[in-house]
């Protein structure tokens, strides 16, 4: 009863956030667009220390070579033609060792250009695949550069890329770099701390140089906005608006506000913008005045428990936690049920999904039994302790200003202080949160965000033992929690070696098993894809694996 008297109140507090009287909203200028923000940036390099809201933000301006579109089908953003082994721009070859590789065949668009009119070429491919694979710099996992060893430049426009392994995500990767103006950056400055802090994307991020998409950053003012307009040496469809300017608030509260009031024109749906909950406020006060984009999601909301710490390494105690959060109410009473509760790694929706995965519902009674099990009993003022008087108490940390993983946290701490677990919340900047916290590990407890796994990206980001971030190797990885499970190990191997459906979805299979006999995370729910947007608004298609605004060029006011 206590748990669903914090969930209504958790509710009630929702709907006070929208203000009482909005003053009349001025004349729309539909040459420009003006999203609402949450989260500036302090590292806006595109390939380091990436994460979703990093994604909604850069991508207006710098373009992957391919993305999957709102079909979920990978589609050539910087390139002609899509490699296959059908079209034979991709192949299986043998590999001097014996073993299996590939080569993987692009070309350029014609007239692709740097927004400063320098042409994207071959060399730049071969310049961001060299700094991929220095082990000093740490790259992003979304779709690595790593993965290929070598490259092969035919000319200024086509080039192979070399895979030492067969994977079947041959035909996605990330975004390219400007060789001109980073590769002397890069060779003066050898380290991942020095480079960061010197590359042009933090010092200079205004230069065109930097950006090859339909549009192009002109203005950064830190913490207040950022302005894109117009690339002149785009060579695909003219963009629509004059300008595109994200307007950062501190809150999302100032967001929900702004919306209303007609001083934004458009609002993500967290992360980096509003709550579910908050759209759903707006939806009952504005109705048909604003227009609601949702698809079902992919993006998994997840808890890491570092498992360094002896009590969380039992899976047992790992087990109880999973049975005493409540996710069902957490989802109906914030979300009206449509944000589904994880049971894993992927969606009950997803066809990859395993029905005969190990599932953990609420019962608090089970979990209370378990922790007894693990040596656990409760304790004078309610908190279990063990033999050696130790209590069982853990920090869980998330994003500060994230209002949705602020209220769940204030709800997991009172949901688990019933089977005698102690949880303190603790709201961390974003900045930190990403740095130091989580990709460094510096917590012992837990800590919630989110991650998604695209058709094209393996699970092996967040549960492969070398996905774990370690100084060794420049603290790249999502394996916040440190597992390490030479049966999941040996399941993502298969899973990067199978090009078929049918094998992927048996490899699939068994890592989602393993997956939910480990616990190494503890899966909450799965956010929709959402945007809130003025009614006349079109071509704003939000997708469910790549971010949208990589199509920011078809976007118009009608």
């Amino acid at each position: 009863m206590k748990m669903r008297n914090l969930l209504t109140a958790t509710v009630a507090a929702i709907a006070l956030l929208g203000p009482a009287t909005l003053p009349a909203a001025a004349q729309p200028d539909k040459s420009q667009l003006v999203v609402g923000q949450l989260q500036f940036l302090k590292n806006f390099h595109p390939l380091i220390q990436v994460n979703n809201t990093k994604r909604l933000q850069v991508n207006y301006g710098l373009l992957p070579l391919t993305a999957f579109d709102q079909n979920a089908e990978n589609q050539c953003i910087l390139c002609k033609e899509l490699p296959s082994l059908e079209n034979g721009l991709a192949e299986m070859v043998d590999n001097p060792d014996g073993t299996k590789g590939m080569r993987v065949k692009f070309t350029l668009l014609d007239g692709l250009s740097w927004g400063d009119g320098e042409p994207v070429t071959s060399q730049d491919v071969a310049f961001t695949l060299k700094m991929a694979n220095d082990p000093d710099i740490g790259f992003s996992e979304f779709n690595p550069w790593t993965r290929a060893s070598d490259i092969e430049i035919v000319d200024d426009r086509t080039f192979v890329l070399i895979l030492s392994e067969v994977t079947p995500s041959f035909a996605s990767w990330d975004q390219v770099l400007p060789s001109h103006l980073e590769a002397p950056i890069y060779e003066a400055n050898g380290t991942a701390d020095s480079y960061v802090k010197q590359t042009h994307y933090n010092t200079d991020p205004t230069n065109p140089g930097l950006w090859n998409a339909a549009y192009m950053l002109s203005e950064y003012q830190i913490g207040t906005r950022l302005t894109w307009v117009p690339n002149p040496h785009w060579p695909g469809k003219k963009p629509e608006f004059e300008r595109i300017i994200l307007s950062y608030r501190d809150n999302s509260s100032a967001l929900v506000q702004n919306l209303l009031a007609g001083e934004i024109d458009a609002v993500p749906v967290s992360p980096g913008g509003i709550s579910f909950s908050q759209m759903l406020d707006v939806q009952r006060q504005k109705g048909d005045g604003l227009k609601y984009h949702i698809v079902d999601g992919t993006n998994l909301e997840r808890i890491a428990m570092n498992l360094d710490n002896p009590i969380l390494a039992d899976v047992k105690v790992r087990r109880a936690l999973m049975m005493g959060i409540d996710r069902k109410a957490i989802t109906e009473a914030l979300f009206e049920g449509q944000q589904p509760v994880a049971n894993g790694l992927l969606p009950d929706s997803n066809p990859f999904f395993n029905p005969d995965i190990t599932r953990y519902s609420y019962d608090p009674d089970a979990a209370k039994a378990l922790l007894q099990e693990a040596g656990w009993t409760q304790g004078g003022d309610g908190i279990c302790v063990n033999d050696k008087g130790e209590r069982l108490s853990f920090d869980l940390a998330t994003t500060a200003g994230n209002q949705t993983r602020e209220q769940i946290a204030l709800v997991i701490q009172s949901q688990l202080g019933e089977i005698c677990v102690d949880i303190k919340p603790t709201f961390v900047p974003l900045q930190e949160y990403n740095g130091e916290l989580s990709r460094r590990r510096n917590f012992s407890g837990l800590i919630m965000s989110s991650i998604r796994f695209s058709p094209s990206t393996t699970p092996g980001i967040a549960v492969a033992s070398d996905a774990i971030p370690t100084a060794e190797n420049n603290w790249v990885g999502n394996n916040f929690s440190g597992y390490s499970s030479p049966e999941m190990d040996a399941a993502l191997n298969e899973f990067q070696q199978a090009l078929s459906a049918k094998a992927q979805r048996a490899a699939w299979q068994t890592i989602q098993q393993q997956f939910a006999e480990d616990l190494p995370m503890l899966p909450l729910y799965f956010y929709a894809e959402a945007y809130v947007t003025v009614p006349d608004l079109s071509n704003f298609n939000v997708v469910t694996y790549d971010p949208l605004m990589i199509w920011a060029q078809d976007w118009k006011r009608e």
